[in-house]
């Protein structure tokens, strides 16, 4: 057995993401703000986000190699993935250096998919290091067998892989993955920023909010079709969705078609703080998630955890994480993937039902303060770091 070594008071981490922290990424933003609280944090990302950057991360864009007609040609006659190779050949020679200067205690890798570009550099150092595993890197990236065995691999050979959900633990077990490396640490919520502002008023008339990226997996066509009908028996309801994304043109489509300019109000990306005033003037919170016929999946749910710290019913359904922070029955309604009558119902339901949603967002609050505390969360951590 080798000689047990005490974690420093603060640790140093080397934080690396392939996926940029832009306004659709504020749980990295949230975990690398966690982890920042107590340790020491030098952050490298691969990509550059839209707009302004965090200061203290360090853009590297070594994730970013365009894919070309030769690639996918080379790939068809050899079988070999151009473009990760050169992402691998930019990540050697961006992160190799500074990660020899840091002299990291550990190594925290947000994303699979962010291990497979820097698989190389993970083999071969010394250092331990964390997988934080999400939503798409353990669904629809598995379907590529070369990133699953290369996940598989490395995520074995990690100190542990970190999972938002017991649904996407699960997945990594069932990938062939070891079930002591998984390690179920929800996301951090602060309950004491995200709450009810008693200035901003409720809606009149009964009103539903959803705040994500218009993706097939978070069902937003789903919603305002289930809008349609929840219609005929309240006339007066309105639909907002924040957001941007694939399915805003269909979403454009669906409304005209259906004749719903005037009720239903499509907002663009904004930033967290913005979208959560627009969201708790609604009655009720939406968000019909879906595994997307890619295998895509929500990782965790974030924004209907963000609306129960806001004291809102949510209505989404049995999907990944989701059922786990949203108890069907007490703090919300949760209903089966593609369930537009369901949907409906459960939209009807709570507008007609004061009662019942002033009781569901006192429970969902509760539960997600306890469930996701930042505090619990960094102590979870640092626990499974010592």
């Amino acid at each position: 057995m080798g000689e047990l070594v005490a974690m420093p008071e603060r640790p140093r981490i080397g934080w690396i993401s392939n996926s940029a922290v832009g306004l659709s990424e504020t749980f990295i933003a949230d975990n690398l703000t966690n982890l920042q609280s107590w340790a020491d944090v030098s952050a490298f990302c691969g990509r550059r986000p839209e707009g302004l950057g965090r200061p203290e991360v360090e853009y590297l864009d070594f994730d970013d190699v365009p894919q070309r007609w030769h690639h996918i040609l080379f790939g068809k006659l050899t079988g070999r993935n151009l473009v990760l190779e050169a992402k691998r050949v930019k990540a050697k020679s961006l992160l190799q250096s500074r990660l020899a200067d840091l002299r990291p205690d550990f190594l925290w890798i947000e994303f699979g998919t962010t291990a497979e570009v820097i698989a190389p550099i993970l083999m071969a150092s010394t250092t331990p290091y964390v997988l934080n595993v999400h939503g798409y890197d353990v669904s629809k990236e598995f379907n590529r067998a070369p990133y699953r065995s290369t996940f598989v691999q490395l995520a074995n050979a990690s100190h542990a892989v970190v999972c938002a959900s017991h649904h996407t633990k699960h997945l990594c077990v069932a990938a062939g993955v070891l079930p002591e490396k998984c390690q179920v640490i929800r996301y951090a919520l602060d309950g004491d920023r995200i709450q009810r502002n008693p200035d901003i008023p409720k809606t009149s008339a009964p009103s539903f909010g959803h705040f994500g990226r218009l993706t097939p997996k978070k069902g937003p066509v789903v919603t305002l079709e289930a809008f349609h009908i929840a219609r005929q028996s309240l006339p007066d309801a309105r639909l907002t969705f924040i957001g941007s994304g694939p399915l805003q043109g269909e979403l454009r489509r669906r409304i005209q078609e259906h004749g719903l300019e005037d009720v239903v109000t499509l907002h663009p990306a904004m930033g967290r703080q913005e979208a959560l005033d627009i969201v708790q003037s609604h009655w009720v919170f939406c968000q019909h998630s879906v595994t997307a016929a890619d295998g895509d999946q929500e990782g965790f749910g974030l924004s209907p955890a963000e609306a129960a710290l806001l004291g809102m019913p949510v209505i989404s359904t049995v999907h990944n994480g989701i059922p786990e922070h949203v108890e069907d029955g007490k703090a919300g309604i949760l209903t089966r993937e593609w369930d537009i009558d369901g949907m409906a119902k459960a939209m009807v339901r709570l507008a007609q039902d004061a009662e019942l949603r002033e009781s569901m967002g006192t429970k969902g609050r509760a539960n997600i303060l306890g469930m996701c505390s930042p505090e619990v969360r960094s102590k979870a951590i640092q626990a499974l770091l010592r």
